[in-house]
């Protein structure tokens, strides 16, 4: 009962470093006025990251963190010591040399902290590593010996919980960067389930639905225009990009768009709709049956991002002003219109813009133009 009750905690908290601190004290209640110490070291310093105690006062830490972890010969047998091996302290060092040594006379006595320990390194990786101690200042040979057996049944654990808890913290890392490149686009975003429900979104997103003169979510977490003629249509345009996600083979090349009004009376917005599949190069997961949403202002293109695409690929400045109308989300045929030119004319212009840009479709072009960062150009 007592093994199983900590092999659960040593779980729970490689998920939720939150309840380390009760693991640890459940330790100390098994052997009482016993220091514990589960902490971590990054090259040889003490580590923020894993620094649990009890019976170790802020005193003896403060010490230790600023001085003595250099003067400690424990620090110095860690490199030696076997990951998931429990060891006692006489292994280390001997009473005779650890009387003669800095940390013995200047932090063990003045603080109070057992000689008498056992301990084991959870985790060893070339930038440092994490330990647990218990250190007692009676020499109960049964107690130690206990202390030696639990120890060993829990050795196992803790590696696999350590491998978990660095899985996590890579996996919550490299999710931390999506979002941060995610909320860095230059239009709304958001990422919808099969059910048309938002998943996730982006900072332009959320201010988009905080506002409320365009997009709002319903009761369903759905993305819905105030006007249910627009609504209507949106629903429509997901249905028929959820179909092309379910059937790869009938996906269409360029997003479905919806010209979406606002309360305001300024330009409308348009959204466009991809399977996210087709959206793996934005480091979106790509799951079965999502779908993309983008919505842009064809007024409000950030400063930079044409103009760059632009100088970089050599655009003329007629395929510029064609290549930042269909950026902003402006359909092909009212984008000729608003230039002045031909469909024929303008299909051909883009044609010749994706072949200067190496963007095959007209997704790559915007997924170009999102990469690019905010700059203005002078």
């Amino acid at each position: 009962m007592l093994v199983a009750e900590l092999v659960g905690g040593i779980y729970e908290a490689a998920l939720d470093p939150c309840l380390w601190q009760s693991l640890v004290d459940r330790i100390e209640a098994i052997y009482p006025e016993i220091t514990v110490a589960l902490f971590s070291h990054e090259s040889h310093v003490p580590s923020a990251a894993l620094n649990i105690r009890a019976n170790f006062s802020e005193a003896a830490l403060r010490d230790y963190s600023a001085y003595h972890f250099s003067t400690s010969p424990y620090v110095d047998f860690v490199p030696r010591n076997g990951v998931g091996q429990p060891v006692r302290t006489e292994a280390i060092i001997s009473d005779e040399e650890l009387f003669r040594t800095e940390h013995y006379n200047d932090f063990m006595l003045p603080h109070g902290v057992g000689r008498y320990g056992t301990g084991m390194v959870l985790e060893r990786e070339p930038g440092g590593w994490a330990s647990l101690s218990l250190a007692d200042r009676d020499n109960d040979v049964d107690r130690r010996e206990h202390q030696m057996q639990l120890l060993r049944l829990l050795a196992p654990h803790f590696g696999r919980a350590f491998k978990l808890r660095r899985t996590l913290m890579d996996s919550r890392m490299a999710g931390q960067a999506q979002q941060a490149v995610f909320d860095g686009w230059m239009h709304a975003a958001f990422v919808l389930d099969r059910d048309g429900r938002v998943m996730t979104m982006n900072r332009r997103a959320d201010a988009l639905v905080i506002r409320g003169d365009c997009l709002v979510l319903n009761r369903f977490g759905q993305p819905r225009s105030f006007d249910d003629k627009c609504s209507r249509a949106l629903e429509t345009a997901f249905a028929a990009c959820r179909a092309s996600a379910d059937a790869p083979m009938r996906a269409v090349d360029d997003p479905g768009g919806v010209m979406l009004p606002r309360r305001a009376g300024a330009s409308a917005l348009h959204a466009m709709l991809w399977p996210i599949s087709s959206a793996a190069e934005f480091n979106l997961p790509s799951l079965p049956a999502q779908v993309l949403l983008v919505v842009s202002d064809p007024d409000d293109t950030p400063p930079g991002a044409v103009a760059w695409i632009a100088r970089r690929f050599g655009l003329s400045p007629s395929e510029e002003r064609l290549a930042e109308a269909v950026i902003a989300g402006v359909p092909l045929s009212e984008a000729a219109e608003r230039l002045g030119i031909q469909l024929s004319t303008a299909r051909t212009r883009l044609k010749t813009i994706q072949a200067k840009t190496g963007c095959h479709r007209q997704m790559d072009l915007v997924r170009l133009a999102m990469s690019v960062p905010t700059l203005r150009l002078v």
